[in-house]
Order: structure tokens, then C-alpha cells, then sequence
């Protein structure tokens, strides 16, 4: 891989995933450039011209490259995967692109337009396609001080076209995206008895294709998986609610909106914490959230419910899944100290009575 790229992954990886940055600043060298994603639907044979500001925030001259490269996503995780082999030109959109100025000079502290068009050709391969177009210094041995790390900042743009055709039937949106996976982590529950419970609910008719979740406390988080099927990139975000059994909600969390690039399936993190009860609000918060996650009892639903961005319009897709909470080590920690107090009932009560007659002494 070409070292300027190696510079720029955790860079476009934030930027197209997880939010964007102003501009970098390294040192005395920083470039900013805006807008830092473009995000067009475009036809065969269209052609669109735009322009990309750019700034140099340094104290220095910066002679700037401007290149373009394809890029995918990796699965699960999402991290940006360049593509520098990518050379047909029905879908090698960097090949579609023109820069009016490739080469120029930034004085400190200028701002200047890079004026660009897009060339969709008539071939081009219906769908989603992908590239960044890198700004790069090329800077001379001079800007740098004898035995110093340099480091240089790359900036870069995102291109997210969706190349469109009047040819193609619009597919329905629960073909499009597929919840691979949704539930309680495994690690997280009690698979032994799930097993145990699981051999029993087999003896049941009509049963068998029971999924049973046992968990000894409410869960810190849940696995979500998903799906893109379709031939354009969609962003999702949404919500996730706790109900407990008299379908009371409990808890809830946010899902931040997040990119699939089509074909892959991405994982999204989703934390959990349940909502302070009203019984516990008295306590510090540690330990009222102590209490709430370890003495839940109980079945409980978790409902997912995404907003689906397709380019056109929003739609909702929603799925729940149901698990069991069995605090059993509150349950033998208050198993234990009653077992004492029955036991020992009798000589509580003496060593009671004597504080207290010492107590009415004194």
C-alpha cells in the first residue's frame, strides 16, 4: 500500500464513520479542508462540478498533491479498506473524477477553491460507489528539523456516489437490510442453565424451537449485527427499550447513526444501562445501579427499533428479543443471611437485649 494512504486510514476511518474533524493540526503544519463529504445520487453520463475549499492553517508554505483512490469498508467493523487496483472504469469512480488545479501552492494561512467535476460514463456499474480525494504536502527535507519525527498531514475528502437507473426496481427495505444478530452477548449469560432449561422446553410440544436467555443480571450491553443487501450505502440509527414483564420500560439507550456500505455487515456497539428506580434514587449512584443491575428478576423484552435512511425517504424496522434475569447470587447472599437469623435467632436476640440494658444503665 502507498505510504500517503498508510497516513490517512485513521483519519477517513473517523471521519466516514464516527463524526468529522475541523481540520488536523501537527505541530507547525495543519491543513482544513470543507466541505469533507460529498454525497451525491447521480445518472449515466451525468456530469456535476463542484468545489473543495481548502486552508492552510500552518506558518509555512505547503506545495499540496491531489490524488484520488477507491475504498471499501471491512466487515464487522467498518474500518476503510483502499482499493489502488481498481481500474475498470464502470466502477473505478476515482477515474471519473477531474481536478481542475492537481498541483499548487498553499501560502500560510491561505484559502483556496479546488475546482472538480465528476464524469459519470454511461457504463458505469448501477450502485454505490466509494473514493477519497487526498491532499497532500509535499514538503522538502528543509521544513524539518535535523533528528525530529515528521509528521504530515494528510486531508481528505469522501466521495459517496450513488449511481442511479431508471431501469432498476426500487427493492423493498426489509430485503435491503438484514438484523444478522440481535440479543444478549454470550459471555453474558448463563449458558449451562440455558442448556438445562433448553433439554426440558425439547420434552414441550411444539416447543422445541425455543430460544431460551437466562442472565444473572441485567445486561451491560447486546450484540447487533446488520446487514446492507442492497447496491447503495444507508445510514442507521434508533433505539433500544428494556420492558419488564408488565410491559413496563426500564431502561433504554441510543443507537448513533452509522454508515453500511453495500454487502457488508457491520457490528454496532450498543452500551446498556438500566434506568435508576425510584426505590433507589435515595442511594449514591454506583450503588443504586449496583442494586438495579443485580437484583433484577424476571422475564424482560428488549425491543430494537432503527430509522433506516434510503436516500429517498425514512423507514423503520424493529425486532425484540426476550431474556430471563435469575440474580442468584443476591438470592443466596439473602438465602444465607435468613438461614443465620433463624439459627442464631435466639442468641441475636440476647446479645440485642443486653445493649440495650446496658445502654438504659449507662
Amino acid at each position: 500500500m502507498h505510504g500517503k494512504l498508510l497516513k490517512s486510514i485513521f483519519i477517513f476511518s473517523i471521519m466516514l464513520f464516527a463524526g468529522n474533524s475541523a481540520g488536523a493540526q501537527v505541530d507547525r503544519l495543519g491543513l482544513a479542508v470543507s466541505p469533507q463529504i460529498f454525497e451525491l445520487d447521480v445518472l449515466l453520463g451525468e456530469t456535476i462540478n463542484d468545489k473543495i475549499k481548502i486552508r492552510n492553517t500552518s506558518q509555512v508554505a505547503m506545495p499540496i498533491n491531489v490524488t484520488a483512490v477507491n475504498f471499501s469498508a471491512a466487515q464487522e467493523t467498518g474500518d476503510m479498506i483502499f482499493e489502488e487496483g481498481l481500474d475498470d472504469i464502470s466502477i473505478a469512480s476515482r477515474k471519473w473524477l477531474e481536478i481542475e488545479t492537481p498541483d499548487f501552492i498553499l501560502d500560510p494561512g491561505e484559502k483556496k477553491d479546488i475546482h472538480f467535476s465528476i464524469n459519470v460514463p454511461e457504463n458505469a456499474e448501477p450502485g454505490g460507489h466509494y473514493m477519497v480525494v487526498l491532499f497532500e504536502p509535499q514538503l522538502p527535507s528543509f521544513y524539518f528539523r535535523e533528528g525530529e519525527p515528521r509528521s504530515i498531514p494528510v486531508m481528505g475528502v469522501l466521495f459517496l456516489l450513488s449511481v442511479k437507473s431508471l431501469s432498476l426496481d426500487p427493492v423493498a427495505m426489509d430485503e435491503q437490510i438484514q438484523i444478522v444478530e440481535f440479543g444478549v452477548p454470550a459471555e453474558q449469560r448463563m449458558q449451562n442453565l440455558e442448556k438445562a432449561l433448553a433439554s426440558i422446553v425439547d420434552f414441550v410440544p411444539l416447543a422445541s424451537a425455543m430460544e431460551i436467555n437466562v442472565v444473572d443480571k441485567t445486561p451491560s450491553s447486546f450484540v447487533l449485527r446488520i446487514k446492507n443487501n442492497d447496491i447503495f450505502h444507508h445510514k442507521l440509527a434508533g433505539d433500544l427499550f428494556i420492558y419488564n414483564a408488565f410491559g413496563k420500560k426500564v431502561g433504554e439507550t441510543k443507537i448513533e447513526r452509522t454508515t453500511i456500505l453495500p454487502g457488508k455487515i457491520r457490528e454496532f456497539p450498543v452500551e446498556f444501562q438500566a434506568e435508576r428506580s425510584h426505590n433507589f434514587k435515595w442511594l449514591p449512584a454506583g450503588i443504586s445501579n449496583f442494586l438495579i443491575q443485580n437484583t433484577s428478576l424476571g422475564k424482560y423484552k428488549a425491543e430494537l427499533v432503527l430509522e433506516v435512511d434510503n436516500l429517498k425517504e425514512k423507514q423503520r424496522l424493529s425486532m425484540a428479543t426476550d431474556f430471563w434475569a435469575v440474580p442468584w447470587k443476591i438470592g443466596f447472599i439473602i438465602l444465607f443471611l435468613a438461614t443465620a437469623l433463624f439459627f442464631f435467632r435466639r442468641r441475636i436476640a440476647a446479645a440485642v437485649k443486653a445493649l440495650l440494658g446496658l445502654r438504659s444503665k449507662s
